[in-house]
């Protein structure tokens, strides 16, 4: 009996020794296959969704000859496991492909889609042409990682909810921006044509605070150029509401008084 018992002992110590071996040959061998897969598919030459997608890819690789490793040392530890997890995994299986698939296929679509917004935005800000691209790839890899957890068996049910009243707090947010923001535009913008009919190019205005020559009318602000030297730009509702004296350039023209 005591044989027996020592002689089994032996064997399970001798197979965890070797199903260690191996999770560590799994780790070796999927960081190599990480870093081939990260070199080959960040390399210069290659186009920007590729390179973007660099980092998923090499995680893939590491993560999918790990568990391979994983599931030949639970067949050494425990071969009756493993017949158990083979079965699962046949079902299983075919829902992490998918979701892993979807996972990439949002990433590279998120990359294509936040190159070709950066590039539409050439004409805005430097804050703006960065932080909108990366906002819709964000968006666009949420929607990948609720489709891959839909697929996977997860109840997505609370996340939808959830992303749906961020969506629609942030645009709640930007509606009510654009609209106290577009109201002071629009006042300015009206401002400066009732301006246009009553101010020219080369007048001299003087207020309480400035005096100097029109430089330009623009759409939202009047450019003048003050008697110091100095240009400044001044909203064109400010202007307008402001009593002024101006100095017309023409000879036969009057002086006229604008009072706001």
């Amino acid at each position: 009996m005591l044989h027996l018992f020592a002689q089994a002992s032996g064997s399970s110590a001798t197979n965890a020794i070797i199903a260690v071996a191996v999770i560590v040959a799994g780790f070796t061998l999927g960081s190599i296959a990480a870093a081939i897969t990260r070199q080959l598919t960040s390399s210069a030459s290659r186009p920007e969704a590729i390179r973007s997608s660099a980092a998923p890819l090499a995680t893939l690789a590491f993560s999918v000859i790990l568990i391979v490793a994983l599931v030949i040392a639970l067949g050494i530890v425990n071969s009756s496991a493993l017949d158990q997890l083979s079965s699962d995994l046949v079902t299983f299986l075919p829902r992490v492909l998918s979701a892993a698939i979807v996972l990439i296929l949002g990433n590279v679509v998120g990359a294509i889609v936040e190159t070709g917004v950066a590039r539409s935005l050439g004409h805005v800000s430097a804050e703006l042409r960065e932080r909108v691209p990366r906002v819709i790839k964000l968006a666009i890899t949420g929607f990948a990682v609720v489709i891959a957890a839909n697929q996977l068996g997860v109840d997505t049910t609370i996340i939808i909810v959830a992303v749906a009243a961020l969506f629609f707090s942030v645009g709640l947010a930007a509606a009510l921006l654009a609209g106290l923001g577009g109201r002071g535009i629009a006042e300015r913008i009206a401002a400066g044509r009732a301006l246009r009919q009553v101010l020219e190019i080369g007048d001299r205005i003087s207020t309480s605070n400035v005096t100097g020559t029109i430089v330009s009318i623009g759409s939202t602000t009047t450019q003048v150029d003050l008697d110091s030297g100095e240009v400044v730009l001044i909203p064109n509702d400010d202007v307008l509401g402001t009593a002024l004296r101006v100095e017309a350039t023409s000879a036969d023209e009057s002086t006229p008084e604008i009072e706001g």
